[in-house]
């Protein structure tokens, strides 16, 4: 009796209340929709731990739309691991629809193909991954294959991967129904990790857009491109594409961009060109910042009189020398041997609004990719504001101008952060920058660092 009270007690303890208080939902944009998996207005049940727990169902929004799907599903993702979602595959291929996935080649693995020496080379984050896919209730990628749905990655028909990563997120129905996600294809980006009650997912967004065509024949052009065996360099010149959606606009634009390009004309140019239009705030929460072209925009935006300026990166990535949570709060890291040659330009005024969120053990502090400018203008997609995502990986970067979507990231915003820690305490380590070597200075003006060591999941 001992025993059996004991272990309700620890299930009570560990399993979250289905008694989910919820705030106020906002009004959506029929023409462009929303959605957060960890939104404080919305509650579903989690389809693999089976509770109620807070926010919206992102891997429920991409099977509807699979299950309107009358001829075509394209998929372009990093990483596919949703059982569900490859079972909603499967029905619609078996229905006469049209299915193509494409992903990042590291992932092109089901689990039987994983061998014992390359488990023993893997790094904590790869470990860490593999462990969690023996948990999953079957093998997504094994569905698909065996249901005869063609899976190509960035090395298909003899192209060299090279460097960066097919990093998109977004699916194309039929042409018209289009969806843009942060996250990846997996529990662990959208509802949390098995072996853990508390784990909510990293905190991404999801945008959907129900029927434009326009938009949809966007995305199938930059898909095609990749099926076709273009990745990364090898793709054609792409220009940013403006739609109307709603009462709004919607632009679009892809990476990667040549270093020989502008860089007015590449995603971080295009990035810093809108923050560079804002006259009252600036609001940004992203996976990795180390940019420094939108980092001096964002300075100088500030010394012409925009206070309301916050910024949140991922805590893995907030104080890595690279991070320009430096520049903003005008100081710079310890450089080691290795990472000697890291560019620092601190701030003429700096600010203390910066940080990292904080969550429950196993999610990332924010995984998405996302700002929002004067309450009107957001930025998302799958693109991180660094050299990586700029010149190595095949990303889809999107501008919404429209205040009701506005509203629902700045609602994520406020939740993410009230749970940050913020200001200099937290840069422990940071130094005075006339500290630092002048020469190493020099050469950084003369040298284009890409920081390719991030991992997502």
């Amino acid at each position: 009796m001992l025993l059996l009270s004991s272990g309700v007690v620890l299930v009570n303890i560990l399993k979250p209340s289905a008694k989910v208080k919820l705030v106020q939902p906002l009004p959506q944009d029929p023409a462009i929709q929303v959605y957060f998996n960890q939104n404080p207005a919305s509650s579903y049940e989690d389809p693999y731990r089976h509770f109620i727990r807070k926010g919206d169902n992102l891997e429920q929004q991409i099977i509807d739309a699979i299950n309107q799907a009358n001829s075509t599903v394209d998929i372009a993702v990093m990483e596919f691991r949703l059982p569900k979602v490859a079972e909603a595959l499967s029905l619609a291929h078996k229905r006469g629809v049209k299915v193509r996935v494409i992903i990042d080649s590291k992932y092109n693995k089901t689990l039987a193909e994983y061998k014992q020496e390359e488990i023993a080379r893997m790094n904590r984050h790869d470990k860490r991954a593999y462990e969690e896919l023996k948990q999953y209730p079957a093998d997504a990628l094994a569905m698909l294959r065996s249901n005869g749905i063609e899976i190509k990655d960035d090395t298909s028909g003899g192209t060299t991967k090279g460097s960066g990563l097919m990093h998109h997120k977004f699916v194309v129905i039929d042409g018209k129904t289009t969806i843009i996600s942060s996250g990846n294809f997996t529990t662990s980006d959208m509802h949390g990790d098995f072996g853990n009650f508390e784990s909510r997912g990293n905190p991404n967004n999801m945008i959907v857009v129900p029927d434009n065509s326009e938009l949809g024949k966007t995305l199938t052009d930059e898909f095609n491109s990749m099926w076709q065996g273009l990745f990364k360099s090898r793709k054609p010149k792409r220009y940013p594409v403006t739609i109307p959606i709603g009462t709004g606009t919607i632009t679009v634009n892809f990476s990667p961009a040549s270093t020989k390009d502008d860089i007015a004309t590449t995603s971080n140019g295009i990035i810093a060109s809108y923050v560079q239009q804002a006259k009252k705030s600036v609001h940004i929460a992203v996976f990795v910042y180390s940019d420094q072209k939108i980092s001096d925009t964002l300075g100088s935006v500030h010394d012409q009189g925009v206070e309301d300026i916050k910024v949140l990166i991922d805590p893995d990535f907030f104080r890595q020398p690279y991070s320009k949570a430096y520049d903003a709060m005008g100081v710079c890291p310890r450089l080691g041997k290795k990472n000697s040659f890291i560019k620092v330009k601190p701030w003429k005024h700096p600010i203390t609004t910066v940080g990292f969120p904080t969550s429950s053990i196993g999610d990332r502090g924010v995984h998405s990719k996302m700002a929002i400018l004067d309450k009107m203008l957001i930025i998302t997609g799958s693109h991180n504001w660094s050299n990586s995502g700029n010149y190595l990986n095949d990303e889809t970067l999107v501008f919404i101008q429209n205040p009701t979507v506005a509203a629902h990231y700045e609602q994520e915003f406020s939740r993410l952060y009230a749970t940050a820690k913020l200001g200099l305490k937290t840069l422990p380590s940071a130094q005075k920058c006339e500290l630092l070597n002048l020469k190493n200075a020099e050469h950084n003006s003369q040298s284009l660092k890409l920081d390719t060591s991030h991992q997502e999941e």
